[in-house]
């Protein structure tokens, strides 16, 4: 007596996986396909001028000439001797932590306050986002008037409320430009924080609050082991977007100071658009971007590791 075995079960089950192995490649080169267009954009608006601008650290050339010299690491040599080079470090590290601890800070207090309101909320979110969407050139001028030391209405509202003593030429004295240039730049900024953590307090669920308040939790308890940890994953974007914005503020203290008094509120990214386009010395230029750059990086990598560590904790 002969039996005979169906294959058809083992070859269904050997056949499932290969369909969905060549389901798997077709829509990776698919996903592929569409990002092509965006991977050559930044290949070459990106990473060709940053391998670019490493090859022209190692050589001089005045932006004109075609003559391009090879000078080994004499640009890096100059640009670790550069005084106003390294003021423009400390500057920056000055508009990071600031940018970092206190515009995350009143970003996160504004959400918090406009989440808490019934009434209103529609306006309070778009005039607090107001600020982020206005130019950097508009409001450096405007804000140029206001801290007129003549002219300017804050200190004509500080003569008019009796704090007269208080008054300053805000953008040319060195003990107050700094701060003068760092509220700048908190008013201008804080509103793109504001609008994820508004956006993030609105994604938790009413629930966890509820349970909370059934166990005795209150406002502080509440915010503590509810809403901040809630709010982990915007808090990490929010805070390596702001902690790179801060780094690599331009605009606002070219407009405001241009880098003065003398190299009080100078930034790197100023000192590099001075050295190649005011001096044109390029090479230099490059070197100060390629150390500025590697900063930048390494210091987003430790954010970025930081607060996943803290996520995970």
């Amino acid at each position: 007596m002969t039996t005979t075995l169906s294959t058809t079960p083992a070859r269904r089950s050997l056949g499932a996986p290969r369909r969905r192995r060549r389901v798997g490649r077709r829509n990776a080169i698919t996903g592929y396909l569409f990002l092509a267009p965006a991977l050559a954009l930044i290949a070459v608006f990106t990473l060709v001028p940053f391998v670019e601008s490493i090859v022209l650290s190692f050589q001089r050339w005045d932006g004109v000439s075609p003559d391009t010299p090879w000078v080994g690491v004499l640009n890096y040599q100059a640009a670790f001797k550069n005084v106003a080079f390294w003021t423009s470090m400390k500057n920056v590290l000055i508009f990071g932590v600031v940018g970092f601890v206190v515009g995350n800070g009143v970003s996160m207090i504004m959400a918090l306050a406009v989440n808490a309101v019934r009434k209103g909320r529609t306006f309070f979110r778009t005039v607090y986002y107001l600020p982020s969407v206005l130019s950097v050139v508009v409001v450096g001028m405007v804000f140029s008037a206001m801290l007129d030391p003549r002219s300017g209405v804050v200190n004509k509202i500080l003569g008019w409320t009796g704090l007269g003593f208080f008054r300053h030429d805000w953008l040319n004295d060195p003990n107050v430009a700094m701060l003068a240039v760092v509220a700048v730049f908190l008013w201008l900024h804080w509103g793109f924080g504001f609008i994820l953590f508004l956006a993030g307090l609105q994604d938790i669920p009413k629930y966890l609050y509820e349970a909370a308040e059934l166990d005795g939790a209150r406002g502080w308890a509440k915010f503590r082991y509810i809403t901040w940890p809630q709010l982990a994953p915007v808090t990490t974007v929010v805070s390596l977007l702001t902690l790179l914005a801060a780094l690599q503020i331009f605009g606002t203290v070219q407009v405001l100071t241009n880098g003065g008094p003398g190299y009080t509120t100078m930034v790197p990214t100023l000192q590099i658009f001075t050295q190649a386009f005011t001096y044109n010395n390029y090479g230099a230029a490059a070197a100060m971007s390629v150390i500025f750059g590697g900063a930048l990086i390494l210091l987003s990598l430790f954010q970025l590791g930081f607060s996943r560590r803290r996520a995970n904790a």
